[in-house]
């Protein structure tokens, strides 16, 4: 598949079918991953693959509280009704978890930055593609504490995403883009 067909037709899955994913399929992701771009190549990933369903399921015990919680500060109504069986459907959860002690010299600005989350989720990027182009629907979750993440998971480390990956129950609806009048501005 063509990077630029990859990236144009890859979108999130949220109906997994109940298929385990092959080993070296999920190896493969997991090296695109380690190719995303990091701050002074600091590579400030980590990656926890998981493959027993009681875990999705207890992070969506824990994503259902936390979206009880949003609805009522946000006052989104829609996000009361919003849907997260595919966490439990999901045959493989990726935790994705950054070292914050891995920044690039961004850190010594005045105002310093979180490089170590941008590469983290360069490497979701890239899995999210790789996943696609295999053959496999892939959702990046973040719809959860960090803290109960990191108690469910066993992580130390910031967990700056989930990547749910299986194969889709059905091809994923179209999203609406906004065009590039809207987003981009060229300076000459």
């Amino acid at each position: 598949m063509d990077c630029i067909e990859a990236i144009m037709n890859r979108r999130s899955c949220r109906s997994f079918l109940d298929k385990k994913v092959e080993e070296d399929k999920i190896l493969k992701i997991l090296e695109c991953a380690t190719y995303a771009p990091s701050p002074a190549n600091k590579q400030p990933w980590e990656f926890t693959v998981v493959l027993d369903r009681e875990y999705g399921k207890r992070l969506k015990e824990e994503s259902e509280k936390t979206k009880a919680y949003l609805a009522s500060r946000s006052g989104w109504k829609w996000l009361e009704s919003f849907d997260l069986d595919f966490v439990t459907q999901a045959p493989v959860l990726i935790v994705v978890t950054g070292d914050p002690s891995k920044n690039g010299a961004e850190q010594f600005l005045n105002e310093p930055g979180k490089c170590y989350v941008d590469a983290c989720s360069a490497a979701i990027q890239n899995m999210c593609l790789a996943a696609h182009s295999l053959g496999l629907g892939s959702l990046w979750y973040t719809l959860y504490e960090k803290e109960s993440a990191k108690e469910i998971f066993g992580v130390d480390k910031d967990p700056v995403g989930i990547v749910c990956i299986g194969y889709p129950a059905a091809p994923p609806g179209v999203t609406r883009r906004k065009s590039l009048e809207e987003k981009v501005r060229f300076i000459r």
